[in-house]
């Protein structure tokens, strides 16, 4: 048998044996090249960070504050928010927002299951979140608690 061939077999019968989508393996593989970050990699890896930050602000916004976590996860999968968010994030998979209970169902199971994860990453984003606020600072987070105007002039009312 060439060596070549029986190098890949167990990928190929693996592959053939799923119900894996090809083109989303190929571009799982391609992303995964050494210097090569695809669009999908990116996406994926935003994932997390993303849902976390959302949810801490859902949570921290007194609008939520008698609402149980089920409900406030519940509330946003519904929302035209998480639509948009999603068909975003879900662009190079294909995947399109579904608005059924079943669906709703399932993207709350979702994003429960990763909150709730005890990873590492999750477990840095939840508390770098819930000490900002939901919010990412693209450069140093301030050292005082108090947020003024002033720490980001660009977000400044202009005065006339």
């Amino acid at each position: 048998m060439d060596k070549g061939k029986d190098k890949w077999a167990e990928v190929i019968k693996y592959l053939r044996s799923t119900k894996r989508d090809p083109k989303k393996v190929l571009n799982l593989l391609r992303g995964n090249e050494k210097g090569n970050q695809s669009n999908y990699n990116i996406s994926r890896s935003s994932y997390t960070l993303n849902i976390i930050a959302v949810i801490t602000q859902k949570i921290q916004d007194a609008g939520n504050k008698n609402k149980n976590f089920s409900r406030v996860v519940r509330d946003w999968v519904k929302s035209d928010d998480f639509k948009s968010f999603y068909n975003l994030m879900r662009l190079e998979e294909n995947l399109k927002y579904k608005n059924d209970e079943e669906h709703h169902r399932l993207y709350t199971k979702q994003i429960k299951d990763l909150w709730y994860s005890k990873t590492k990453e999750v477990l840095k984003w939840k508390k770098y979140f819930n000490e900002t606020g939901g919010v990412f600072y693209v450069k140093d987070m301030p050292k005082s608690k108090n947020i003024s105007s002033n720490t980001f002039p660009g977000l400044q009312k202009k005065r006339s």
